[in-house]
C-alpha cells in the first residue's frame, strides 16, 4: 500500500478546511457590506436632493403654489423654475399679453366636469361649450385648488371686483373657475368656498388622470399657459383669445390693471362698425362662420363634429306600377263627373243614360239608376202580386198574371 500525498494530506486536515470556510465567508461579508454601503449612498443623494428642492418650493409659495406631489415624484421631471420657461407676455411681470392675444383653441375641445348645482352630480362637458363660455361675452378663467393658500386668498377680492362692477358689466364679464391637480370631490369644494367665491354659473374641475386640460394649456399653441404654479388666472376675450394672463397671486395694483382691461374688452362688445373686433372669424371664437362647417375648412372647436356621411346603400328596384283598367291616360285628368280630360276643371257635360242591355238586365240585381223597373226588367225587379214575371208571346219577360199563357 503506496503512501499518501501532500494533497491527500490537505484534503483530511480538519483545521485546513475550517480555514478556508471562514476566509470564504469573509470574502462574501465584504462583499455584501460594499453593496449595503453603495445603496446608502444613492438613497441619501437622492433624499438630499429631494429636500433641497422641497425647500425651494416652500421658499416660493409667498408668491404662488406648487403641487408638491411632481417633486416627490420620482419617474417625473423635477420642477422647472419659472426664470427657465419664457413667460406668454413681452414683460415678466405684465399680465397684458398683446393686442390679438393668444389663441388656445385646442382647449376648447377638452371635456371636464361641470358642477351646476354643488347638490347634483357633476356632467362632463367641453370647455369651449356654449353654456360655459357663451359667445359675445369676456371670461375670467382661474384656474385653483383646495390646497393652494394664495388661491383661497385671492378669491374675496375676485368676489368683491365682481360685486362692484355688477351693474356695468351685468351678464357680459364672467367668472369661471377650474379645480386643477386636485382629487377632492369637485361638488364639496366649491360648495366650501361659495361663500368667498364670485357667482359663476358653471363650475369646472379637471380630474383625468392625464390631465388634458393642463397638457393643452402646457403646450406649444397655449404659449405656456400653466407653469405648474397656481393660482393662474387669464381672460378670453369675445373671440375666446387670452388678452390677459397672470401667473401667481394677484396683488392690488393687479387687480386695478385687471379691472382696466376687462373694462376695455366689455367695451368692445358694443363695437357694432364693419371691421369690429368682436366679429373677425378667429378659430375657436364659439361662432361657425364660413367656411368652418365645410369638410375642407372644418373647425371642430367652433362647429362641433363633422357629420359624417353613411355608406352607400344599394337602391331595392321596385316592380313597375300598373295603372288601373279605368285609369286616365298620361297628362289627362279625371273630371268631377268621371271623364278623363288634359284641362283641370274641364265643364262637366251632362251624363247620357246608357240603354238598357241585356248586360245590364238578367243580372239579379235590381237597379233603378239604369232605369230598371218591373216594366222594363221583371227578371231583376220583382212584379207587383199577384203578377208574376213570364215570356210573352215575342220571348220578353213581362209582368203577367198566374194563371195565364
Amino acid at each position: 500500500m503506496s503512501e499518501p500525498t501532500r494533497l491527500d494530506l490537505k484534503d483530511t486536515d480538519p483545521a485546513r478546511a475550517k480555514a478556508r470556510l471562514y476566509v470564504r465567508w469573509a470574502v462574501v461579508n465584504v462583499m455584501l457590506t460594499t453593496l449595503a454601503c453603495g445603496l446608502a449612498m444613492l438613497i441619501w443623494l437622492k433624499e438630499s436632493d429631494v429636500r433641497r428642492q422641497l425647500a425651494r418650493v416652500l421658499q416660493r409659495e409667498k408668491q404662488g403654489c406648487v403641487d408638491t406631489t411632481r417633486v416627490l415624484d420620482s419617474k417625473t421631471a423635477l420642477i422647472v423654475d419659472p426664470e427657465e420657461v419664457a413667460p406668454p407676455q413681452d414683460q415678466p411681470r405684465s399680465g397684458y399679453v398683446g393686442k390679438f392675444g393668444t389663441q388656445i383653441s385646442p382647449a376648447m375641445l377638452v371635456k371636464l366636469e361641470a358642477i351646476r348645482d354643488t347638490t347634483k352630480p357633476a356632467v362632463e362637458v367641453r370647455f369651449g361649450a356654449q353654456e360655459v363660455l357663451p359667445s359675445q361675452a369676456v371670461h375670467v378663467v382661474n384656474l385653483w385648488a383646495t390646497w393652494c393658500g394664495p388661491c383661497k386668498a385671492e378669491m374675496p377680492d375676485f368676489k368683491a371686483m365682481f360685486a362692484r362692477k355688477a351693474e356695468t358689466w351685468s351678464d357680459a364679464v364672467k367668472f369661471v373657475p377650474v379645480q386643477l391637480k386636485d382629487n377632492t370631490d369637485p361638488r364639496k369644494s366649491y360648495q366650501d368656498f361659495a361663500d368667498v367665491m364670485p357667482p359663476a354659473a358653471v363650475k369646472l374641475a379637471d380630474r383625468s388622470y392625464d390631465e388634458k386640460f393642463v397638457k393643452v394649456l402646457e403646450g406649444e399653441q397655449a404659449r405656456q399657459l400653466f407653469r405648474g404654479n397656481l393660482p393662474v388666472t387669464f381672460v378670453l376675450d369675445c373671440n375666446r383669445r387670452v388678452r390677459w394672463a397672470k401667473f401667481e397671486q394677484l396683488t392690488e395694483a393687479d387687480f386695478e390693471d385687471l379691472e382696466k382691461h376687462l373694462d376695455q374688452l366689455h367695451a368692445e362688445l358694443s363695437d357694432d362698425s364693419p371691421d369690429a373686433w368682436c366679429k373677425k372669424p378667429w378659430p375657436g371664437n364659439g361662432r361657425c362662420e364660413g367656411k368652418e362647417n365645410t369638410a375642407a375648412h372644418h373647425s371642430p372647436e367652433d362647429c362641433g363634429e363633422l357629420k359624417k356621411r353613411g355608406p352607400a346603400v344599394e337602391a331595392p328596384v321596385l316592380p313597375p306600377v300598373e295603372a288601373p283598367a279605368d285609369a286616365c291616360p298620361a297628362g289627362q285628368f279625371r273630371t268631377a263627373d268621371g271623364r278623363c280630360s288634359r284641362l283641370k276643371g274641364a265643364p262637366v257635360t251632362p251624363k247620357v243614360e246608357k240603354p238598357q242591355g241585356p248586360k245590364t238586365c238578367g243580372n239579379g240585381v235590381c237597379e233603378p239608376a239604369r232605369g230598371e223597373s218591373s216594366q222594363t226588367c221583371c227578371q231583376d225587379c220583382p212584379c207587383d202580386a199577384p203578377l208574376v214575371c213570364k215570356l210573352d208571346a215575342s220571348d220578353r219577360h213581362t209582368c203577367q198574371a198566374k194563371g195565364l199563357k
